[in-house]
């Protein structure tokens, strides 16, 4: 899987990081747009790279969601 990040800095044309898999989705998209606007109106502070942010984020709803369906299918039995 040799995917390219949508949103690399200028300069780093071969970035990469642990989520990769989730920046093509309208998920990330729509967090990235979140830490945008909060960092530009300066209620929130980045101290590590936007990309692990956005990604850890999309992680966390992601396997929120799996749960979810599980449960809701362990309880629809």
């Amino acid at each position: 899987m040799d995917k390219k990040s949508k949103q690399m800095r200028l300069g780093d044309p071969n970035y990469r990081h642990p989520y990769m898999d989730y920046e093509d989705t309208p998920m990330w998209s729509w967090v990235w747009r979140g830490i945008r606007d909060l960092a530009n109106n300066r209620d929130l502070t980045e101290d590590a790279n936007r990309h692990y942010i956005v990604g850890y984020i999309c992680k966390t709803i992601s396997k929120g969601q799996k749960r979810s369906r599980a449960k809701k299918l362990k309880n629809s039995k």
